[in-house]
């Protein structure tokens, strides 16, 4: 898959979460306000760098040495090593770890399709070379339908934000800080939700 596809479909994926979140919270009678957005939940810049994190080291790495662009970065040991790694650093804003191993978990999970070297370097891979160009592969239906669902997801998203006038300049300026009053809300009871 290509960038909009992993963007698109990772962003939608949180807003489901956080909407079946919602629902099992309404049905146990722990009726919040008003519904949060998911990505108030996660940090913006992690999960878009989770969502494309094996492809921008596997690109860089792996495909002018292999002709491949699956590698590293796809396997389980350094999923696994990665996650562990985001976790350690950022323990204490959650928002950041959730978002980053979120959109690497997601990242994998859409491209189960094709090969993924799962215990590289344990296991000695014949890595498939990429026959086709750039230009033959967009061409492809699997390929550029994946993008164009994967774009309207992500506007379709933006929208839905700019409707609800969810705060981007805020958020986006406090992603990294530790203050983060666009986050807070409250119950009925004038509790934190």
């Amino acid at each position: 898959m290509y960038p909009f596809a992993h963007i698109g479909y990772t962003f939608f994926a949180v807003e489901l979460v956080f909407i079946f979140t919602y629902i099992f919270k309404k049905l146990r009678n722990k009726d919040p306000v008003a519904i949060q957005w998911g990505i108030r939940y996660v940090s913006l810049y992690a999960l878009l760098l989770g969502s494309m994190g094996p492809d921008i080291i596997d690109k860089a790495i792996s495909l002018p040495i292999t002709g491949n662009g699956r590698y590293i970065g796809h396997s389980l040991l350094f999923n696994v090593v990665i996650s562990m790694i985001v976790l350690a650093i950022f323990w204490k804003n959650k928002r950041i770890w959730i978002g980053f191993i979120f959109g690497w978990q997601m990242h994998i999970l859409l491209d189960l399709g094709g090969f993924i070297p799962w215990l590289f370097p344990f296991v000695n891979y014949e890595f498939p070379v990429r026959e086709l160009s750039f230009l033959e592969m967009i061409q492809l239906p699997s390929v550029y339908l994946n993008e164009i669902f994967g774009a309207i997801c992500l506007i379709t998203i933006i929208v839905l934000y700019v409707l609800r006038k969810v705060p981007f300049r805020k958020m986006l300026k406090e992603d990294l800080s530790k203050k983060l009053t666009y986050l807070v809300s409250l119950d009925k009871n004038g509790k934190n939700i």
